[in-house]
């Protein structure tokens, strides 16, 4: 199955969500997939690799370990970025009125059957 199979699969099993994309920790898109766009993922992509970094350097000096997800949730919607290893992370981009739990389980589930590609 391709990244924009697997993104798509994604998407619509979570209620609310429209987008998902593969990005690398240092900002660049790898692959992504939009049934609606509610963020331009260009301009999301960009901005990821301030927040991984931002995030990851508060979880270390909190103590915290490994920072393995985070989220985003505003007016407009839900980002929910889930690393997939060291360089690479999954987001799923959500309506405001969507399926916030059952996103951050897909992507629990969604991790595996992609990581070894990377």
């Amino acid at each position: 199955m391709s990244f924009s199979e697997v993104l798509k699969e994604t998407v619509g099993k979570v209620d609310g969500a429209v987008s998902a994309m593969v990005i690398s920790s240092d900002g660049m898109p790898v692959e992504e997939y939009a049934s609606e766009k509610l963020i331009n993922l260009e301009d999301l992509s960009a901005e990821a690799s301030a927040m991984i970094k931002d995030i990851g350097n508060a979880a270390e000096t909190l103590g915290l370990g490994e920072a393995k997800e985070f989220s985003i949730i505003s007016d407009k919607c839900g980002i929910i970025m889930r690393k997939i290893n060291k360089d690479y992370y999954l987001a799923l981009i959500i309506k405001p009125e969507g399926n916030y739990g059952k996103g951050r389980f897909v992507l629990k589930t969604t991790i595996p059957k992609i990581e070894k590609e990377f």
